[in-house]
């Protein structure tokens, strides 16, 4: 039985927290934002602190699960804290696009987007206006992901009238010329000195609605799996190893890319844990969540044994998700039981917005995210059958929503990537 810190902005890694007290650790979250704060409420394992830094020697690892506390992160790594996850560095790489970008141009063999930096509204506008293609607009700084905007004509008539609608939303961005191709994530995981092989890659549905329809949540579902290394590792991530070895880099960096017959897109990176990718690629380990994480921030050995196969994982939520600003709220939501969870699935099922009441779990009116559904197989169809199956079992409220289409294409997109020889 080990003790663990989870160092948290939202919340996000709650998933993670309830996995590694089930394994019988000892787990404490420290969750920054006050709109968290009835996460876990009623929970006795994993448990909630305030001051992460109070009792630090009872810790035996240290998780970070978002940007925007890398400081804290640096901070106890000083300490002598086994790190994971987090840093001053991670946040760099993620919240500063221009400095992901040099990183992406400088070290990696992939391409790289023209993009052009904005500060005034009217300039963007009239850029967008005379541009003459599809331009996608990256906000700077840790915005929420539905204000990056994806255009689908030359004059960008819809994407204008949104950054009018939210100037100071999503103003300072960069701007990128649309690549049209296979949007495929690439993960590796660096416990300071090499790559933790092996890697792994994911396709995932992004849009709130099938037929990718609606507003960009970040991920609604995904299909992950494992390889042990090919082109587009060697493309856009093994390039990587000097630098991170350099700033002593310990967890998961992701590479978001688009793929086409000719060459690799990069767009941006994910330098910590994903949502709900982390899900995913803990269905394929043939060993538990904790000892892969201890393993890597451990340095005790290159290779880890996973299962060869494809993990799924599906997003469950509720209304009023996926809106979100100060001006929604959940909490009406709060107290809600919409799932039952039998023995047999919770090993499948990874609870975010919880908490619980006399041991059962309950909605904690934070964000909506239910949670998410897990499985794995031989085939896409193999893992959508389970993991459905799942959801089907335990949804009780009519009021869930989850796309029924995460797995459809998956299998065409990787046969195209396997033509194109990007992966093996």
């Amino acid at each position: 039985m080990a003790s663990v810190l989870i160092i948290s902005k939202h919340g996000d890694g709650v998933p993670l927290a309830l996995r590694l007290a089930m394994e019988g650790h000892i787990v404490k979250m420290n969750i920054l934002e006050s709109a968290a704060k009835s996460s876990l409420e009623g929970c006795h394992n994993p448990s909630k602190v305030a001051d992460p830094r109070k009792l630090l020697d009872q810790y035996d690892l240290v998780l970070n699960d978002m940007a925007g506390r890398g400081a804290l992160c640096d901070e106890l790594a000083s300490k002598g804290k086994l790190v994971l996850g987090g840093g001053t560095f991670n946040d760099k790489l993620e919240l500063d696009r221009e400095y992901g970008e040099k990183v992406a141009r400088s070290l990696t063999k992939a391409r790289v987007p023209e993009s052009k930096s904005f500060n005034r509204v009217n300039d963007l506008v009239k850029w967008l206006s005379e541009s003459g293609a599809p331009q996608v607009v990256k906000p700077l700084g840790n915005k929420p992901t539905s204000l990056t905007l994806v255009s689908s004509d030359k004059q960008n008539r819809a994407v204008r009238s949104i950054v009018m609608a939210h100037a100071t939303e999503v103003v300072p961005c960069l701007v990128q010329e649309r690549v049209d191709g296979i949007e495929v994530s690439t993960e590796g995981w660096f416990d300071g000195t090499r790559w933790v092989r092996p890697f792994n890659h994911t396709i995932e549905k992004k849009r709130f609605m099938e037929g990718d329809k609606g507003c960009n949540t970040g991920c609604m579902g995904n299909v992950v799996w494992p390889t042990d290394g090919d082109k587009l590792t060697a493309t856009v991530l093994e390039p990587l190893e000097p630098l991170l070895k350099k700033v002593g880099y310990i967890g998961p960096l992701d590479a978001n890319t688009i793929a086409t017959k000719e060459a690799v897109y990069w767009l941006e990176w994910t330098p910590r844990f994903g949502y709900e990718a982390i899900q995913a690629w803990a269905e394929l380990l043939q060993m538990s969540l904790f000892d892969y994480l201890y393993s890597v921030a451990t340095r005790r050995t290159d290779q880890v044994n996973v299962f060869k196969e494809l993990a799924i994982a599906v997003r469950l939520s509720i209304p009023p998700y996926p809106a979100a600003g100060e001006e929604v709220s959940f909490k009406h939501t709060a107290g809600y039981k919409v799932i039952d969870l039998p023995d047999e699935a919770k090993r499948h099922v990874w609870l975010a917005d919880v908490k619980f009441v006399d041991g059962v779990p309950v909605l904690a009116g934070v964000d909506g995210v239910i949670g998410c559904v897990t499985a794995r197989g031989q085939t896409v169809r193999e893992c959508e059958r389970r993991a459905y199956r799942t959801i089907k079992n335990i949804v009780i409220h009519e009021d869930v929503q989850y796309r029924n289409d995460i797995g459809s294409g998956v299998e065409d997109k990787r046969k195209q990537l396997m033509e194109w020889g990007w992966i093996n």
